[in-house]
């Protein structure tokens, strides 16, 4: 059995799982990345995934700690090209005040799509610290096979 370490949260109506990913591509080396899963709890429904290299995932842990302590909202944009032109996906940390109440949050956005998993402080500041933790064990890159032989020196 091989065991993943993964933090997963849920709320009411959503959640979101943060787990080590690796990203392939087509004759480029494999890297470590974090992948955040944003969710709705109903059936039928497409999860968001927002990739992280692990400075990201450093650098969205430093923003989680500052919001804790301050308060405000802190974001985390990536732009890539999908199939229909380029795609925005926001990630967002918060920590919000409404009616008498108060708590934290993470959402995601992507186009007209929103997802948001209020959380409570202890839970947030765990995704910060689990965040952190994955930087450091994500923070890799997996070496192309070279020819056998050694190094050769160009030609003349």
């Amino acid at each position: 059995m091989n065991k993943v370490p993964q933090v997963t949260i849920y709320a009411k109506q959503a959640g979101v799982s943060i787990a080590p990913f690796e990203r392939r591509s087509e004759g480029r080396s494999t890297e470590g990345r974090i992948a955040l899963r944003f969710f709705k709890l109903e059936s039928g429904s497409s999860p968001i995934r927002f990739l992280a290299e692990p400075a990201e995932a450093f650098e969205l842990y430093g923003k989680m700690h500052k919001v804790f302590q301050a308060g405000g909202k802190e974001s985390l944009n990536h732009r890539f090209e999908g199939r229909d032109g380029e795609v925005l996906t926001r990630l967002t940390v918060e920590r919000w005040e409404r009616g008498g109440k108060s708590g934290f949050a993470l959402a995601v956005q992507r186009g007209e799509e929103e997802l948001n998993v209020p959380v409570s402080a202890d839970r947030f500041l765990h995704a910060a610290e689990f965040l952190r933790h994955l930087a450091r064990q994500q923070a890799w890159v997996e070496e192309l096979e070279r020819p056998q032989g050694g190094f050769t020196s160009p030609p003349p």
